[in-house]
C-alpha cells in the first residue's frame, strides 16, 4: 500500500458574479477556499526552479562595490529572494527529504547544471526526444522597440559573465534527487516514476515558474497538476506593486485558478511528515 499525503490546498471560486454591480460584478464572487487533497506521496514531486546564488554567500557579489552594480539596480528582487528562501526553504526541504518524496531541481541553463552528477544521471535516463523547434517570426534587422538596455539599465548585457550556481540552501544533494533544464527532460523523468502532481518553489512565480522551460505552462499542457508553496516563491514586483506585494498576490490567484493549487508552507510540511497508509 502506498503512503498518501493529505494536502490542505487553496483554490479560488470565481463565481457567482453579481451583475447588479455592472463592470464590478466580480465583487460578488466567493473567492478563496481551502480543500484537503489526498495524493500518493510517490506520485508527487517538489520542483525547485531557478534558485540562483545571486546575493547568497559564495554567489556573485551583490554589494555596492559589485562589478555588476549596474545590473544590481535592475534586480529589485534579490534581497527578497535571499530573505524569503533563507527563512522558508530549509524546513521545507528537510521535511521533503525525510519523507522520501521526489525532489526535482530545475536549472536555468546547462552551463552550471553540467557541474552536477545529478544532471548526468537525468540525461542518461531521459527517453523522450526534445520537441522540434519551429521557425519563428521573420523580423527586419532593426526594429524601433525598447531595448534591454532601456528596460533594465546600461549594465544588463554584461551580467552573462556572473558565476551562476545553486545557493547552498537549495543545492542538489541525494543521489535520488533529479536535475533538469528542459521540459522534455522533466516530462520524461516524471513519467518514468508515475508522478503527476507538482509543487513548485523558486523564482519568479510570475515569470520563470510559469513561462520558462519546465514551468507550469509547459507542464500543465502535458497534463500535470501544478501548484506552489505560497512562502516558497518570490515574484517580480514593480514600483506600483512592491509595497503590498501585489504581484505575488495576483500570482497566487493565477497559479491556483489556472494551474491547480496553492499550499502554505506549514501545511505542506505537516502533510509530507504525516503521511498515512492507504
Amino acid at each position: 500500500m502506498s503512503r498518501k499525503a493529505v494536502l490542505p490546498t487553496w483554490y479560488y471560486r470565481q463565481y457567482p458574479s453579481d451583475f447588479r454591480r455592472g463592470e464590478e460584478a466580480t465583487l460578488g464572487i466567493l473567492g478563496w477556499a481551502r480543500r484537503d487533497c489526498t495524493v500518493p506521496l510517490d506520485e508527487m514531486a517538489l520542483v525547485l526552479m531557478h534558485f540562483w546564488n545571486v546575493g547568497f554567500p559564495g554567489g556573485p557579489d551583490w554589494s555596492e562595490n559589485s562589478p555588476h552594480v549596474l545590473v544590481r539596480q535592475a534586480q529589485e528582487y534579490v534581497g527578497r529572494c535571499v530573505a524569503q528562501f533563507t527563512r522558508c526553504m530549509p524546513p521545507i526541504l528537510k521535511a521533503t527529504r525525510e519523507s522520501g518524496m521526489t525532489i526535482v531541481h530545475v536549472a536555468s541553463g546547462e552551463d552550471y547544471a553540467k557541474r552536477y552528477p545529478h544532471y548526468q544521471r537525468t540525461c542518461a535516463e531521459v527517453n523522450l526526444d526534445p520537441p522540434q523547434k519551429q521557425p519563428g517570426a521573420i523580423r527586419p534587422r532593426t526594429t524601433d522597440m525598447p531595448t534591454n538596455v532601456e528596460r533594465y539599465g546600461p549594465g544588463w548585457a554584461d551580467f552573462k559573465d556572473a558565476p551562476y550556481d545553486f545557493p547552498s540552501i537549495a543545492r542538489p544533494e541525494g543521489e535520488n534527487e533529479l536535475l533538469c533544464v528542459y521540459t522534455h527532460q522533466l516530462n520524461s523523468v516524471l513519467r518514468n516514476r508515475g508522478i503527476w502532481h507538482l509543487t513548485y518553489c523558486g523564482f519568479a512565480i510570475n515569470w520563470c515558474l510559469w513561462h520558462s522551460p519546465c514551468g507550469m505552462v509547459d507542464m500543465s499542457r502535458l497534463g500535470y497538476t501544478c501548484g506552489c508553496i505560497r512562502q516558497g516563491v518570490v515574484a517580480v514586483e514593480n514600483r506600483e506593486s512592491v509595497r503590498t506585494r501585489g504581484n505575488h498576490d495576483y500570482a497566487m490567484w493565477k497559479t491556483a485558478h489556472m494551474f491547480g493549487f496553492v499550499v502554505d508552507d506549514d501545511d505542506f510540511i505537516r502533510a509530507v511528515q504525516n503521511t498515512r497508509e492507504g
